[in-house]
C-alpha cells in the first residue's frame, strides 16, 4: 500500500477531494432541506397564528356582540324601573344605568368618541329624572319638617303627613344618589384635572332641587345647563372648573348658594336669578364673558378677589346685603349700571382696564371705590350716594360723576386724574373732599350744588393740596351759562401754589361766577329731600305690589323735579352773567 501511495500520489488526494465534495453536497442538501423544512414550519405558523388571530377577533366581536345586546337589555329594563312605582326599584334602575355608563367608557372595542356617545345617553337619561317635576316638592316647606305644622296643608291630616313624607324622603334620596355618582365620577385625585365622567354634556334646566346639592371640585369639558332651576336647600358649586359654556341664569335659591373658587373657560351666565340667602362667587376667574344682569340678591353677596377676562355684566341688579366686589381685575369692559344696593357696596382695591359703568345706580348704604385704577373710562353719572361715599386713593384715566346725588359725604381725596373729570349738574348735601388729588386735565364742577363743606387745600384729616396741572377747574360754563352753588362759608379753595392752576375767587371767596344758596333753595332742598326719604320708606313698609308701583312713580317723579330744579337754580341769567374781578 504505501508502494501504491508513493507511485500514485495524485489518486488518492482526488479520492480525498471527492469524498470531500459528496460531503458538502450532501451537507449543503441537507442544510437547504432544513431551511426549507423552517419556512414551512414558520408559514405554517403564520398561518396558524393568523387563523388564531381571526378566531380572537371574531371571538372579541362575538362576545362584544354579546355585550352589546346584554346592556341594550339592561338598559331597557333600568329605564323601566325609573318609572315604576318602588322607590328600591326606581334606585335599582339608576344604578344599573350608573354601572352601564362605566362598562361603555371602558369598553375597549369601542373608540373615545362612540364610548362618550353611548355614554352620553345614559347620561341624559339620568338628567332627565332629576328635571322630571315631582308634586310633593311644592310641600318642601312642610315635608321637611318632623311633623305638620299648625298653619301648613297637612294640619288636618296627619296621615298624609307621614305618607307623603316618607314618598318625599325616598324620592330625595334617589335623586341625591344621582348627583352624588355624578359628582364623584366629575373629580380626579389630583386637582382641577377631569374625571371619567367629566366629558359628557349635562342638561339639569328647569330642575326643582329639594334636597342639598354637593357639586364641589368638578371639572366640565362640555357644556353644562342648570338654568331655570329652583334650589329648595343649599347648594355648592365652589372649586369647579368649566371649560365649555355654563348656564345657571333665571333660577331660584332659596338657601346659601356657593360658586366661589371656580374657573369659567367659555361663557357662563347668572342672570335673572334670585338669591335668598348669601351668595358666594369669590376668587373665581371668568375667561370668556360673564353675565348676571337683572339678579336679586336678598343677603350678602360675595364677588370679591376675582378676575374677569372678557366682558362681565352685573347691570340691573338688586344688593339687598352687603355686596362685596373688592380686590378683583377686570381685564375688559364691565357693567354694574342701573343696580340698588340697599346695604354696604365695596367695590375696594380693583383694577379696571377698561371701560368701567356704574352709571344710574342707589347706593343706600356706604360705597367703597377706594384704592382701585380705572385704566379706561370710568362712569358714576346719575347716581344716588344715600350714605358715605369713598373714591379716594385711587387712579383714574376719565372719570365722569355727573348727574349725581350725594346725601352722606364723599370723599374723592388723594387721587390721580389723567384724563377729564367731570363732577358736574350734581348735589352734595354733606362734606366733601378733594384734598391732595392730582388734576392732569380738565376737571368740571359746574352746575353742581354744594350744601356743605368743600375741601380743595388741607382738610382735617390733613391731606396735601390739590393740584390743577393742565388748566384751572372749571366752576362756571359759560357755554350754558351754569355756574356752581355753595350752602356752606367754610369751604377751603387752596391749591398747590407753583406746580399747578388756581382756583380764582371772587369777592365772596368762591369760584369766579358761582354764588351761595339762598334760604329759600336751602328751604327748598330740606323739604325734597324729607319728601323723598319719606316715599321710599313707604315703598319699603308696604307690601302691596300695586301701591308699591305708584310709589315708585312717584319718587321717580321727585327725583326728576329735583334734577330739573337744580339745573335752574344754577343757571345763571343772561344780565348777570358780566365777568367778575378776581380775588387773589
Amino acid at each position: 500500500m504505501a508502494r501504491f501511495e508513493k507511485a500514485f500520489p495524485w489518486l488518492l488526494a482526488g479520492g480525498a477531494a471527492l469524498v470531500l465534495l459528496e460531503t458538502y453536497r450532501k451537507n449543503t442538501n441537507d442544510r437547504a432541506k432544513a431551511n426549507a423544512d423552517i419556512k414551512a414550519a414558520l408559514k405554517n405558523q403564520e398561518h396558524q397564528a393568523e387563523v388564531l388571530k381571526e378566531q380572537i377577533r371574531q371571538f372579541d366581536e362575538n362576545a362584544f356582540k354579546e355585550r352589546k345586546a346584554e346592556r341594550r337589555e339592561r338598559y331597557t329594563k333600568a329605564v323601566e324601573q325609573l318609572g315604576n312605582v318602588s322607590a328600591p326599584v326606581r334606585m335599582g334602575g339608576v344604578y344599573t344605568l350608573i354601572g352601564l355608563a362605566d362598562e361603555w367608557l371602558e369598553e375597549e372595542n369601542l373608540s373615545e368618541p362612540e364610548k362618550v356617545r353611548e355614554g352620553q345617553v345614559i347620561v341624559n337619561n339620568l338628567c332627565a329624572y332629576i328635571r322630571s317635576p315631582f308634586i310633593l316638592a311644592s310641600h318642601y316647606d312642610e315635608l321637611s319638617q318632623a311633623s305638620p305644622t299648625p298653619e301648613g296643608f297637612y294640619k288636618d291630616n296627619q296621615q298624609k303627613f307621614y305618607t307623603d313624607k316618607a314618598e318625599f324622603t325616598s324620592e330625595a334620596d334617589i335623586r341625591l344618589s344621582i348627583i352624588q355618582e355624578i359628582h364623584d365620577r366629575l373629580q380626579s385625585p389630583d386637582k382641577n384635572t377631569p374625571g371619567t365622567w367629566s366629558g359628557f354634556e349635562y342638561d339639569f334646566s328647569g330642575s326643582t332641587f329639594f334636597y342639598p346639592i354637593d357639586l364641589t371640585n368638578s371639572y366640565y369639558k362640555k357644556p353644562v345647563n342648570f338654568s331655570g332651576s329652583t334650589y329648595q336647600d343649599e347648594v355648592r358649586f365652589d372649586g369647579s372648573v368649566y371649560k365649555d359654556e355654563a348656564d345657571f341664569g333665571s333660577s331660584i335659591y332659596k338657601s346659601w348658594a356657593t360658586f366661589d373658587g371656580s374657573t369659567y373657560t367659555g361663557w357662563v351666565g347668572f342672570n335673572c336669578s334670585t338669591y335668598q340667602s348669601w351668595a358666594d362667587f369669590s376668587a373665581s376667574t371668568y375667561q370668556n364673558g360673564a353675565t348676571f344682569m337683572s339678579s336679586t340678591y336678598q343677603s350678602w353677596a360675595d364677588f370679591s378677589n376675582s378676575t374677569c377676562q372678557s366682558e362681565v355684566y352685573f347691570s340691573d341688579s338688586t344688593y339687598k346685603g352687603k355686596a362685596d366686589f373688592s380686590g378683583s381685575t377686570y381685564q375688559n369692559e364691565v357693567y354694574f349700571s342701573y343696580s340698588t344696593y340697599q346695604s354696604e357696596a365695596d367695590f375696594s382695591d380693583s383694577i379696571y382696564q377698561d371701560k368701567a359703568d356704574f352709571s344710574d345706580s342707589t347706593y343706600r348704604g356706604w360705597a367703597d371705590f377706594r384704592n382701585s385704577a380705572y385704566q379706561g373710562r370710568a362712569g358714576f353719572t346719575d347716581s344716588t350716594y344715600q350714605g358715605e361715599v369713598y373714591f379716594n386713593n385711587s387712579t383714574y384715566q376719565w372719570a365722569h360723576f355727573s348727574g349725581s346725588t350725594y346725601r352722606g359725604w364723599a370723599d374723592f381725596r388723594n387721587s390721580t386724574y389723567q384724563g377729564r373729570a367731570g363732577f358736574t349738574d350734581s348735589i352734595y348735601q354733606n362734606e366733601v373732599y378733594f384734598s391732595g388729588s392730582t388734576y392732569e386735565d380738565k376737571a368740571n364742577f359746574s352746575g353742581s350744588i354744594f350744601c356743605g363743606d368743600v375741601y380743595y387745600g388741607k382738610d382735617r384729616y390733613n391731606s396735601n393740596f390739590s393740584r390743577f396741572t393742565e388748566c384751572t377747574p372749571q366752576f362756571y360754563n359759560e357755554n350754558s351759562h351754569q355756574n356752581t352753588l355753595f350752602g356752606s362759608p367754610d369751604n377751603d379753595f387752596s391749591v398747590e401754589n407753583g406746580r399747578g392752576y388756581p382756583i380764582y375767587r371772587n369777592l365772596d371767596g368762591l369760584p369766579l361766577g358761582c354764588a351761595f344758596l339762598t334760604a329759600e333753595q336751602k328751604e327748598y332742598l330740606t323739604d325734597k329731600f324729607q319728601e323723598i326719604d319719606e316715599t321710599k320708606n313707604k315703598i319699603r313698609e308696604v307690601k302691596d305690589p300695586k301701591e308699591k308701583a305708584e310709589l315708585s312713580k312717584k319718587l321717580q317723579a321727585l327725583n326728576e323735579k329735583l334734577y330739573e330744579w337744580r339745573e335752574e337754580a344754577t343757571t345763571v341769567k343772561a344780565e348777570d352773567t358780566a365777568p367778575e374781578e378776581e380775588d387773589n
